[in-house]
């Protein structure tokens, strides 16, 4: 195995994690993890994998009040959705990243049954999703608009990147497509069990994939809904997250509760173009963690490097192969 394949980790002690993300620092890796303790005092760890060191370093330590949900970065903003312990409710805060070490809390708001912040880039809108609504965010403005609101209850949300008006929401085992300029919905059955993961993919529209408790994982275009166009059947545990690489988007990685992250080349539903129809398949299966990994991310410094948390608390970084980078490159 080459050094470029060896995976690093970093432990953030005996802290339990759910959630790591990508922020855009040029080309550099930088992820957010954020730990989940009921008991214990909780914190976001900015760090940086330094790929020629073969090395990871720490450039914040920023301590929130409760049990870490998620972390969505927009540039040198984290917004943090997380559980006051307390109050047992469902809170948003702003966090503005500065050098040193430093950083500046830009506000901390409960936000009752809050489940994502969607932030475009290179928009000044945002998008807050809670378990009935969708509320849009003028940060230029300061204004609020409720974009969608509904008596159901949904679980999961994510917005089209490539069309602004189309967003996801998984109801359990079922996807909800809505269309906020016709007010219409179309909901379908994509998993026997709960939908724990979706993800737009970037580069070919109107594509994402699902991963779910039913041990599958299944690609979708929304506009035909009747099947999936690829479904992984081999795979034998819940698939907790499923993430297109946002620069080559035949990469796509799984991460499974046996502490697995499978890394496939899916080629015939890709972007890419085709002379000849080539078959998917398994590029690599990691195995360095020890128990369920909730969180998993490609960085956005440069196609080849992936982050995932473990629940025990450990990242681990590691990358593409270099067969299959030479692959996708030549």
């Amino acid at each position: 195995m080459d050094q470029q394949t060896q995976p690093v980790q970093i432990s953030f002690g005996e802290q339990n994690c759910r959630c790591v993300s990508n922020i855009v620092f040029n080309k550099r890796h930088v992820f957010a993890v954020g730990t989940w303790n009921a008991k214990k005092n909780n914190e976001i760890y900015v760090n940086e994998y330094l790929e020629l060191e073969q090395k990871i370093v720490q450039l914040h330590k920023i301590p929130i009040n409760g049990m870490i949900e998620k972390i969505i970065a927009k540039k040198e903003q984290l917004y943090v959705i997380y559980i006051d312990p307390q109050q047992r409710k469902t809170k948003l805060c702003c966090i503005e990243l500065a050098d040193n070490g430093k950083y500046q809390v830009n506000f901390d708001l409960l936000y009752e049954g809050l489940t994502n912040v969607i932030c475009p880039e290179d928009d000044p809108i945002i998008y807050l999703s809670s378990n009935k609504s969708i509320i849009q965010f003028d940060l230029n403005k300061q204004s609020f608009d409720n974009i969608i609101d509904d008596n159901d209850l949904y679980n999961l949300c994510e917005q089209d990147p490539h069309h602004k008006n189309l967003f996801v929401r998984s109801q359990n085992n079922y996807l909800c497509i809505q269309d906020t300029r016709e007010k219409k919905v179309t909901k379908f059955k994509a998993h026997s069990l709960q939908i724990l993961d979706i993800d737009f993919n970037p580069n070919k529209q109107y594509y994402l994939i699902t991963g779910g408790e039913d041990c599958l994982a299944k690609v979708w275009d929304i506009r035909k809904t009747q099947y999936a166009i690829k479904s992984f059947e081999d795979l034998q545990n819940s698939v907790l997250q499923a993430k297109f690489n946002k620069f080559h988007d035949q990469l796509v990685s799984l991460s499974f509760d046996d502490g697995t992250i499978s890394l496939y080349n899916i080629t015939s539903v890709s972007s890419v173009p085709q002379l000849n129809k080539e078959d998917d398949y398994l590029v690599k299966q990691y195995d360095e963690h020890e128990d369920s990994i909730y969180g998993l991310s490609w960085s956005r410094g440069t196609a080849w490097v992936l982050a995932s948390i473990g629940y025990s608390g450990h990242m681990i970084i590691n990358t593409v192969p270099t067969t299959e980078k030479y692959k996708i490159l030549l």
